[in-house]
């Protein structure tokens, strides 16, 4: 667990994923592309991720129904009541992986949209946690900016006692940017659910970032 300056935006994640019923389209524009449901398999007792799964132009007729490696970036749309679809549209479709462990890896550059906080496990380990949220960019007229991806970051002490990843999380300020890498799961609690990123990796400097209009944090 390493913490270094950032560079650019990133946004980039392997997900080994079950996808379900391929729908093969054409866009207004004559360009083929495939649009699915999938599901993420987490740890024993979790709730899997459920994504939308969208490939575009000459790769959408590798698309195929089962067990895939999926590699590209994290989306997110939002229908007229509000209700959120988290979509990963892949530029590289793999095998499933040959040796059963199933790929769970995000780099994402996120803005701070609440102060982080910490605390002690009742074993002593420190831990922390904030809110943040991927930039979707402007709209297509240019005259707004799409609804952001919401995330929970949490970062933990090593079992050694190294406490230099959660305290990256809190050396950052709302509005504040930076890059974090580790693996996604979808958490539920008091029958909420939420997007988290667990942290293996913190950059903290002030990397590049999509443009989006400031936003209140969701509870």
């Amino acid at each position: 667990m390493t913490t270094q300056p950032a560079s650019n935006f990133k946004n980039f994640v392997v997900l080994t994923a079950l996808v379900g019923d391929v729908e093969h389209k054409t866009s207004k524009a004559g360009k083929p592309y495939a649009v699915a449901s999938a599901s993420v398999t987490q740890n024993e007792g979790q709730p899997d991720l459920a994504l939308r799964v969208v490939v575009l132009d000459g790769l959408s007729e590798q698309l195929t129904a089962g067990e895939h490696t999926l590699v590209g970036r994290l989306g997110y749309e939002e229908d007229r009541d509000g209700k959120g679809t988290i979509v990963l549209y892949p530029h590289k479709i793999e095998a499933a992986p040959a040796d059963g462990r199933k790929r769970n890896f995000a780099n994402l550059t996120l803005r701070v949209g609440a102060d982080p906080q910490a605390a002690y496990s009742p074993a002593g380990r420190m831990w922390a946690r904030l809110r943040a949220f991927l930039g979707m960019g402007k709209t297509a007229d240019g005259k707004g900016y799409k609804p952001s991806l919401w995330l929970n970051v949490k970062a933990f002490a090593s079992k050694e006692g190294d406490e230099s990843l959660p305290g990256a999380l809190i050396s950052l300020n709302k509005g504040e940017s930076a890059a974090f890498s580790g693996r996604l799961a979808w958490e539920v609690y008091n029958e909420r659910g939420s997007l988290t990123l667990f942290a293996s990796k913190v950059e903290t400097s002030q990397p590049e970032v999509e443009p989006v209009e400031e936003e209140e944090c969701p509870v």
